[in-house]
Parts: C-alpha cells; sequence; structure tokens
C-alpha cells in the first residue's frame, strides 16, 4: 500500500474516533446535569391566635404584674427538661405553650414564667405527681420550667431548653409569640384521666379558681 493511501486511512480513523468522541462527550454531559429539586421550606413560626384549643390567662405577681395569655400546643412525657433530670420512678409530662401579651395592641416586658404559679390539679384524694413536685401546702406544681423562646412549630420536644430558673426574662412584642415548657413530675405507674386540669395564677392568688383542660399525653411513657 502506499504512503498516500496510509496517510486517507489513518485521517479516517482518527476523524472516527473524533466523532465518537463527541457523541459521547455530549451523552456524558446530558447525563450528569442535577435534577432539580424543590427548595426546602424554611421552619414556620405560627401566631398565637391561629393555635387551636383553650387559652388561660397568667398573671405574674411580680412588683409590677405581668399579664400573659398562654395557650397549650403539645403534651409529652420527658425524662429530662432543661438540664433536669427526672427521678428514677418517675417522668416529667411536659405541657408546652405559646404565650402572648394580654392585650394585641400592647407589647409585655421582662416575661416570664414564674416557679409555683402553675399547677396540676386532680380529683379530691388523687395525687400522682412525685414528691419533688409537691409543694409545701400539697399541690402538684410545675417544676422545672422553661424560659421563654421563640421556637419553630413542632421543634418543642427537640429544643434544647434553659431553665426560667436563670430569671432571665423576655420583651414580647405586641402581637408576638413564644414558646414555654413546663414540667410536672408524675409517678411512673400512676394513672391518669384523659383531660388534665392545667391552672395557673390569675388576677387573684388563686391559682385553682383559673384553669383550663389540657389532653394527657398520647404515647406511653418510654
Amino acid at each position: 500500500m502506499s504512503i498516500r493511501s496510509i496517510s486517507f486511512l489513518t485521517a479516517g480513523l482518527l476523524l472516527a474516533l473524533t466523532g465518537c468522541g463527541g457523541d459521547d462527550t455530549g451523552a456524558t454531559g446530558s447525563s450528569s446535569q442535577p435534577e432539580s429539586s424543590p427548595s426546602a421550606s424554611g421552619p414556620t413560626y405560627t401566631a398565637f391566635a391561629d393555635f387551636p384549643g383553650e387559652e388561660l390567662l397568667y398573671v405574674e405577681q411580680g412588683v409590677v404584674p405581668v399579664g400573659l395569655r398562654l395557650k397549650p400546643v403539645d403534651t409529652a412525657w420527658q425524662t429530662e427538661l432543661a438540664g433536669e433530670i427526672a427521678d428514677a420512678d418517675a417522668h416529667y409530662l411536659v405541657i408546652y405553650v405559646a404565650a402572648t401579651g394580654e392585650a394585641d395592641d400592647r407589647g409585655v416586658a421582662d416575661a416570664w414564667l414564674n416557679y409555683f404559679d402553675f399547677q396540676l390539679v386532680f380529683p379530691e384524694g388523687e395525687m400522682p405527681c412525685a414528691p419533688a413536685s409537691i409543694d409545701a401546702y400539697g399541690a402538684c406544681v410545675a417544676n422545672p420550667i422553661t424560659e421563654l423562646e421563640q421556637v419553630a412549630d413542632g421543634e418543642w420536644r427537640d429544643h434544647l431548653w434553659t431553665s426560667a430558673d436563670s430569671s432571665v426574662t423576655v420583651d414580647l412584642p405586641a402581637g408576638g409569640t413564644m414558646i414555654g415548657a413546663l414540667a410536672f413530675q408524675i409517678l411512673s405507674d400512676a394513672e391518669l384521666p384523659g383531660d388534665l386540669q392545667f391552672c395557673a395564677r390569675g388576677r387573684d392568688v388563686y391559682t385553682t379558681d383559673n384553669c383550663i383542660a389540657v389532653a394527657a399525653p398520647e404515647e406511653p411513657r418510654g
């Protein structure tokens, strides 16, 4: 075969290889394009008025009484809250509440949930609370209680809470909503009714006159 024929043959083979390489590159480029995915939605924060259920007016009896409207948004069994651990024979029954100012058109300065201002009230003769949650008057009181914070919907059970024992208060803007948690220590073998009487101190000092029904947790104690 002549040198010229060999040159033509070589050029043809090079063109064929170049064409195949171009097709492969195009196919690979097409298949490597990332699939479009919907953008992840951010956390949501429900306004106080949009949470369902009854509300409770709580008045913290400080130097200047602070009025907060509270609405339970969830209940759960926990063994730990705000750095405190329940006794070995008990669980925390945690009530998560949404809080806003007493008046829609005014904010609240120095808002917090004070110790011994909250109770669970049971039928006479029944006391399922552990000794650590019973005060000197024989009432089942909340301890620990957390600070009020802005927490996204549904994230309150896993939130890293800070105890209200730190005495840190928050300023709630007019119409603003924050979340807090109150724990009542209940004996692990105690039977509870389906609805609990959750009470808070109101305008006067008689806490048990200011109550709403709160559903007990549906899940078993873990």
